[in-house]
């Protein structure tokens, strides 16, 4: 096996297999090129065909580029708006770690395990946030629309390569943040409820507001929604509008969130019995009506208010 060879093999590694009855006649045909051309200047065969190769460079680099596969997480396309949003987004992991800190001090818990668990949960949220935001710009890399070469090509700028006018944003970064931030209080309350109650056992044990039975699969399933919502905000940032895609996958996210909360509210299988009876027993007995209610109302103003807006954006 000869170096071209061994050199086409180590490339054609990194690239899909569809892609190998196209790419490898080319190199080939390219390096051979390139090797003749040296020993038609009077260049050693041996010698030309290792100075060609180390010309091309590392094999994997090269594969990336026919692949048109990108080799970094998040290129400069992206990257202000990452940052820029991630910079914001993470401030709102302050919020449900100084609810846990204050509720911990209100309780009576030691300072320094109250500071702790404030610490921990804000931690913890700014973990999610960091992900699921990399995750989105990630995926935008690989798979969204290019930003345009005028963005990514290299020499000296020129005011030649000045964007053209753009409209302005549909859905500013104040906005994106707020929701963020709801959805994230929205997953801390599911998740927070367990352990951080207004009302205890005698053991001191705290009751949860939810119904035991909704751990872990429905309230993970929850979640699990919270999360695509999250994701669909910052994508929908990231887009500069809602388009009728993103108001699709919106609705599926609150037909499914709100029939979940919904179906277990009428079967009293939402709030926890224990809580209900410690927070005034029959007195609350109208509750599940309210959360039925209150859900439905929530939903579908979301679901109507943002195919207004990507039916509004759509036209203009």
């Amino acid at each position: 096996m000869t170096l071209t060879d061994r050199y086409v093999a180590a490339t054609l590694r990194r690239v899909p297999a569809a892609q190998h009855a196209d790419l490898e006649p080319e190199l080939r045909a390219s390096v051979t090129d390139a090797i003749e051309a040296k020993v038609e200047a009077g260049a050693d065969p041996d010698r030309a065909e290792t100075e060609v190769l180390n010309d091309l460079g590392d094999p994997d680099r090269l594969a990336a580029d026919l692949a048109d596969r990108p080799l970094h997480l998040i290129g400069p396309a992206y990257y202000l708006d990452w940052l820029r949003l991630l910079r914001l987004l993470l401030w709102v992991s302050l919020v449900p770690g100084a609810i846990v800190l204050t509720t911990g001090l209100v309780e009576g818990d030691a300072v320094g395990s109250a500071i702790w668990s404030g610490v921990w949960t804000a931690a913890n949220v700014a973990l999610q946030i960091a992900f699921w935001t990399t995750l989105v710009f990630v995926l935008l890399e690989r798979y969204g629309d290019p930003r345009g070469p005028e963005d990514l090509t290299g020499g000296p700028w020129t005011v030649d390569r000045l964007p053209a006018e753009r409209a302005p944003r549909a859905v500013s970064l104040v906005d994106t943040v707020v929701s963020v931030g709801l959805l994230a209080l929205v997953a801390a309350a599911l998740l927070l409820q367990r352990t951080v109650s207004w009302f205890h056992e005698p053991d001191g044990t705290a009751i949860p507001v939810l119904h035991p039975d909704m751990w872990p699969t429905w309230t993970l399933a929850l979640l699990a929604v919270v999360a695509v919502d999250v994701v669909l905000t910052i994508l929908t940032y990231v887009r500069g509008r809602w388009t009728v895609g993103l108001a699709v996958v919106n609705t599926v996210t609150a037909v499914l969130f709100a029939g979940v909360v919904v179906w277990l509210a009428s079967v009293d299988r939402l709030v926890n019995p224990a809580f209900l009876e410690a927070s005034g027993g029959d007195s609350l007995t109208w509750l599940p009506n309210v959360v039925i209610a209150g859900t439905v109302v929530i939903a579908a103003w979301d679901v109507v208010d943002v195919w207004v807006k990507a039916l509004r954006d759509r036209r203009a």
